[in-house]
């Protein structure tokens, strides 16, 4: 199932009672990066109040890894509402950080939550968003006779074949869309090729 992920970091400001906040959000592929991400907003916004954090990993309707976390803020009333709005746009593989300087009135859970969900919204705004499909790979093996066949089969599915090995018969790992695979298993097992291997 393919998801829309971002191309490139990007930064926005937002203000709310004299309280800025600031979004980074950027492509992240696994924790360790987001947290270099983090650390590095931690040290160019030194002096600010809470640096609150919204993650997805994979694809967002079953994320290999989701959080959020409040930095200091009442529970539920930054990540949460950040993570919820990523969520909604369907949007995978992304980390958000809004950095937040007190302008010195409180704003209460509710108008935090619409200031932290605002800064992200801002930030996806000024994002550039691709769509991203997920790949597997898979090796296949038939007759020479078969080589031909296997190729326009796969291509035929949106997917390449990236390299072959030959000895008394012949073997290809494949690449192509995850969504693609099940129709051309079942195309190339009903025509008695062999799968070796696959991701899935």
């Amino acid at each position: 199932m393919s998801y829309q992920i971002p191309c490139s970091p990007v930064v926005a400001e937002t203000e709310e009672k004299k309280s800025r906040f600031i979004c980074w959000l950027g492509p992240i592929e696994d924790k360790a990066a987001f947290q270099c991400a983090l650390q590095s907003m931690r040290a160019q916004y030194p002096d600010a109040s809470h640096h609150c954090t919204a993650l997805i990993i994979g694809n967002p309707a079953n994320p290999d890894t989701m959080q959020a976390d409040d930095d200091g803020e009442p529970g539920g009333s930054a990540g949460r509402p950040m993570l919820e709005l990523l969520l909604k746009q369907e949007i995978g593989n992304v980390g958000a950080i809004v950095t937040r300087y007190f302008g010195g009135t409180k704003l209460g859970v509710g108008g935090l939550m619409r200031a932290y969900r605002g800064a992200v919204g801002a930030a996806l705004q000024a994002a550039e968003l691709k769509t991203f499909v997920p790949q597997l790979q898979v090796r296949v093996a038939g007759s020479f006779a078969q080589e031909s066949r296997l190729r326009f089969l796969t291509n035929q599915q949106q997917g390449r074949c990236e390299e072959a090995e030959y000895s008394d018969r012949v073997s290809m790992r494949l690449q192509l869309p995850q969504d693609c695979w099940p129709a051309l298993k079942q195309q190339l097992l009903a025509e008695g090729f062999s799968i070796l291997d696959s991701d899935l």
